[in-house]
């Protein structure tokens, strides 16, 4: 075996040793078509490279959305409580209850800052994907009269729709 090895590589050496012939021009064009087509093919694999690293950023990016999502769901009613006690203080305690109201406005900024916003619904159009039809009333027909719940969104999904009175 070592003996095979031995001439193919003298062979290679000396193959390399001598200048390359002339080519013709038939053998150029061909040299330049390979070349545009692995060109192509590079630039091909560099987009599908960039593509797939796009996609994965985006899918990491909705894994993390997903994951805060669960949590702020579990953190809304907490924020409807507080929100709910700051419309019946009485007048004794306004003072005590200013420390409750820079937390409710400290939890709402932090939402904010996580992408959370709140869904507009009074006067709105009533829309099934955003709000949740609970009572009808006197008022214009399909228009969100009473916010009786307010809904949330995170990015473009809803984390809670609004639970609302329809005009009828």
């Amino acid at each position: 075996m070592t003996e095979e090895k031995k001439p193919q590589t003298k062979q290679a050496q000396q193959s390399r040793q001598t200048p390359a012939a002339p080519r013709t021009n038939g053998e150029i064009e061909t040299l330049k078509k390979e070349l545009e087509a692995m060109t192509e093919m590079a630039k091909r694999t560099m987009a599908d490279l960039i593509n797939l690293k796009r996609r994965h950023e985006d899918e990491r990016q909705s894994m993390f959305m997903l994951a805060n999502a669960t949590l702020i769901s579990q953190l809304l009613p907490i924020l409807d409580n507080l929100e709910r006690a700051r419309q019946h203080v009485p007048e004794t305690a306004k003072e005590w209850f200013q420390g409750i109201e820079i937390c409710i406005n400290q939890l709402n900024q932090t939402l904010q800052a996580a992408g959370v916003k709140p869904i507009e619904s009074l006067g709105q159009t009533f829309n099934p994907n955003l709000h949740e039809a609970l009572a009808q009333g006197p008022g214009e027909k399909d228009k969100v009269i009473e916010e009786l719940e307010k809904g949330y969104m995170l990015g473009d999904r809803v984390l809670r729709h609004a639970k609302v009175k329809v005009g009828s």
